[in-house]
């Protein structure tokens, strides 16, 4: 997440877990998985 140990040591649980969940929330893809369409897409263009 790109904190320091002092930073993490100088921050309360409230703010480490809200760090957490903005950290999970912009690293997680939302675009779900490959349509049928896409996948016959790719396996033709392989």
């Amino acid at each position: 997440m790109g904190f320091t140990p002092q930073q993490v040591n100088e921050m309360s649980v409230w703010q480490f877990m809200a760090a957490v969940d903005g950290y999970v929330e912009a690293n997680t893809p939302d675009d779900g998985g490959l349509t049928a369409k896409e996948v016959d897409e790719l396996w033709e263009w392989l």
